[in-house]
């Protein structure tokens, strides 16, 4: 056979092998087709179409205490998008959108060659079709089989819809952040206006959102937002939507976004923390479209006495800090709360036909002003009313001309309703000044046997400030940090009634290159004073030496048992709160004294269940011995002792079983007041977000402890009294308050203290004999080195330390 004749019969077999291969090749892609024809969802869908299921979340007696539909969406015709919208949507996520037919080919070219590029899903270069089929119809995940069934859903809805049709599904569809899906919700909630309103660059920063809402989120990330913005815009001046001068003047506009008023009325902050929580776990596809039910611990009671008490707290200390005028604050909102005018004059009309008076803050113009009284038009009606001197008495003024001028915007609150003297069918009202808080605060409960979070507010109002002060803020605590030192001592085998003597002390700090002289509150030195006393009254030098005494690192350990996570210094400024704690590490940290030495740690959430009623996650409290329950008691009596007897004695008018402590840092920057009883512990911190001092004197005391007898008084009013359990192995003894002794009949300030059985002082106190050098001698035997103060003491660094004032 000629080799003609083999190459002919190879050609002839390549051929055949090709046609064969080609012909399976067709085979295997038509069957594929087909399969994934037959697995693609009915178009109808789209017809029938509803939204996602909505999360709702319950308080502790199962009543609904908010829901988080965002998928929820409002549904508007093609007819209600402003033309610069759909263009801005059509430049930056498909420009050829009127040219195809569902699909693409250059841009899935492009997309094709870069995925090539990066060995993977890159890009996927899906027309506004696609995206919608992938939106309503399809799972996100990125592999070959759902980008054909894209492909071909595409295909099939551009030849059922318009691209009119189309365009209106996807814009009531995408997701744009912020719970907002659909481009009615996104305009309401990033701008407060209808979609139809929308402005050039509103509409080009919506449009750039769906590609990453959480990226490009202009409330969390402005910076990276205007810039996308002005990249959608940069795409309509290039498809021809807009022109130069548009363009400059767009991109040189600032985002202004709306300041709506959260959906959630009740316990905002709360709400956030769980919204926050289910988000970070669960992710924000099932916290809104998954139709979860979350059952929390909160108690909506103890919720509205701690926002009350926190909210007049506030008030009253901002109200010491002077009158502020509106006019001078640059930046800050005139409207009223919620900022609906004609709410406030259905409001002020309802009161005039009921007699009910609205409770809100209320702006007003002022019309007429005299030394004596003020004339005053409620902003946005047509409503008026007086303003005396006299209920303007916390501005000080002798005269309101010399703080408000005709036209000046100033906030009232409406006390009762008059009658115009010249004109008896007109409606006055009579008014007092106000004004809005800059302080902040945050108070928080907890049942300390459970970790239950029974209430929590984290600032004056969740609308002008999302910020969590309650769990986000890392303040320092002050004399509130010293109860932990105490313990440790305590743990160590110290008593209430031990000697140490509060006299100056110098350490020094190699790195500042310069002494360091703590001394306390009132700049005065004590003597010998007990650990009870030196705690009742929080005094700076005593604590220092305990400390020392006690040991850094034992203290940090104790602290960090009872529930402190976060880091502390590892030096002697530890005594006096140099270290930065959030409220609800702290507030919980003093549960254990409460219940005899046990830490559970906080929680909020008592179960989830998903749509079906499975339970996706279950808390029971977890229990665990964090100190023992003789050391946990003595602290709570000590800590009562600062109620009786101390810087927490305004607690006193409540006459029920509390301990606490107040904490104050240094020019009044920070006031704390920890506090409990057997079955609930509270926390409260009052201070400026920008660490500016509260004013002269607002100690713990002063700022802080208000706020938590208030809340407390609406939590233990109606309950029995319950004192605390006295654990085995305490003993009670008679001493003398001063001297720490035995007491004798000569003594005249008798104190029954608790001490661990067998630790009780054996000597009969002898005060009238014993003189001051008798207790330098005792407080030399207890702690030789603490008392130093030349050159031998002993040099220690303190990274930051600044001594803490206590109150």
């Amino acid at each position: 056979m000629s080799i003609s004749s083999y190459l002919k019969k190879g050609f002839l077999f390549l051929v055949y092998t090709l046609i064969i291969f080609f012909v399976m090749l067709l085979g295997s892609v038509t069957g594929l087709f087909i399969q994934i024809k037959r697995q693609l969802p009915d178009l109808s869908i789209l017809k029938e179409y509803e939204p996602s299921l909505i999360t709702r979340v319950y308080d502790s007696n199962g009543q609904s205490l908010a829901h988080f539909c965002l998928e929820k969406r409002i549904l508007v015709p093609y007819v209600s998008f402003p033309s610069h919208m759909i263009q801005a949507v059509i430049a930056v996520e498909d420009a050829r959108f009127y040219k195809h037919n569902g699909l693409d080919w250059g841009g899935i070219s492009r997309a094709a060659i870069r995925n090539i590029r990066h060995k993977g899903f890159m890009e996927g270069g899906s027309t506004i079709t696609q995206q919608l089929t992938r939106s309503l119809l399809l799972h996100s995940e990125k592999t070959i089989i759902r980008k054909l069934k894209e492909a071909l859903l595409a295909l099939e809805v551009e030849k059922l819809y318009s691209k009119d049709k189309i365009l209106e599904l996807y814009l009531n569809q995408i997701y744009f952040g912020n719970g907002a899906y659909g481009i009615e919700s996104a305009a309401r909630t990033f701008f407060g206006v209808h979609a139809e309103d929308l402005g050039l660059t509103q509409s080009a920063l919506l449009a750039g959102l769906p590609k990453a809402p959480n990226l490009y989120n202009p409330t969390r990330h402005p910076d990276r937002a205007l810039s996308r913005r002005n990249y959608v815009l940069k795409r309509m001046l290039e498809e021809g939507y807009i022109d130069y001068n548009q363009y400059q003047s767009s991109i040189n506009t600032s985002i202004d976004l709306s300041k709506n008023k959260d959906q959630s009325a009740q316990a905002p902050y709360f709400v956030e923390y769980i919204r926050s929580y289910l988000e970070g776990k669960y992710g924000a596809t099932m916290l809104y479209r998954g139709g979860l039910k979350v059952y929390t611990t909160l108690d909506p009671d103890l919720q509205k006495y701690a926002e009350d008490a926190l909210k007049c707290g506030l008030e009253e200390l901002d109200k010491r800090q002077g009158f502020r005028n509106i006019q001078d604050i640059k930046g800050k909102s005139e409207n009223p709360k919620g900022g609906n005018y004609e709410d406030i004059e259905r409001e002020l009309i309802a009161c005039i036909e009921t007699g009910i008076l609205p409770k809100n803050r209320i702006l007003g113009e002022v019309v007429d002003v005299s030394s004596s009284q003020a004339l005053i038009l409620m902003y946005g009606t047509g409503i008026k009313g007086i303003l005396g001197i006299d209920d303007a008495s916390w501005t000080g003024t002798k005269s309101l001309e010399s703080i408000i001028k005709p036209a000046d915007k100033i906030y009232v609150r409406i006390l009762e309703r008059l009658k115009d003297p010249d004109n008896k069918a007109e409606t006055l009202f009579r008014l007092a000044m106000d004004q809005v808080p800059e302080v902040q605060g945050a108070i928080l409960a907890i049942d300390p046997h459970t970790g239950h979070i029974k209430a929590m507010a984290g600032g004056y109002d969740f609308e002008t400030s999302k910020f969590n002060r309650a769990v986000q803020a890392k303040r320092q605590p002050g004399s509130a940090f010293k109860p932990f030192i105490y313990t440790t001592a305590l743990k160590q085998g110290y008593t209430l009634a031990d000697i140490f003597i509060d006299s100056p002390i110098i350490y020094q700090d190699d790195e500042q290159e310069k002494d360091w002289k703590p001394v306390n509150y009132y700049q005065k030195f004590y003597g010998p004073t007990t650990l009870r006393e030196a705690l009742e009254k929080s005094r700076n030098v005593i604590t220092i030496k305990v400390l020392k005494k006690a040991g850094i690192d034992a203290s940090v350990e104790t602290a960090k048992d009872m529930g402190i996570v976060s880091p502390l210094s590892a030096d002697l400024s530890l005594a006096l709160g140099s270290s930065g704690v959030s409220l609800l590490e702290l507030t919980s940290a003093y549960g254990v004294f409460a219940t005899g030495g046990i830490k559970t740690m906080p929680v909020a959430i008592l179960k989830i269940e998903g749509p079906d009623g499975r339970i996706l996650e279950e808390h029971h409290p977890h229990p665990e011995r964090a100190i023992d329950e003789q050391t946990a008691y003595l602290m709570t009596q000590a800590l009562r002792g600062v109620i009786d007897h101390g810087t927490g004695w305004k607690a006193k008018a409540l006459a029920r079983p509390l301990a606490g402590k107040t904490g104050t840092t240094n020019n009044y920057i920070d006031a704390w007041f920890i506090g409990f009883s057997p079955d609930i512990v509270a926390g409260v911190w009052i201070g400026f977000d920008e660490y500016k001092s509260l004013g002269d004197m607002e100690t713990g005391s002063k700022a802080a402890s208000p706020v938590w007898v208030n809340f407390m008084k609406g939590y233990l009013d109606g309950k029995t009294v319950k004192d605390f359990p006295i654990p085995p192995g305490i003993e009670f003894v008679s001493i003398d308050r001063k001297t720490g002794l035995l007491a004798t009949g000569e003594c005249n300030d008798i104190l029954l203290e608790a001490f661990r059985d067998g630790t009780a002082p054996k000597k009969l106190c002898k005060a009238h004999q014993i003189t001051s050098a008798h207790f330098v001698q005792m407080d030399m035997e207890l702690s030789k080195d603490t008392r130093m103060v030349d050159a031998q003491d002993i040099q220690i660094n303190f990274p930051e330390r600044k001594a803490r004032s206590s109150d």
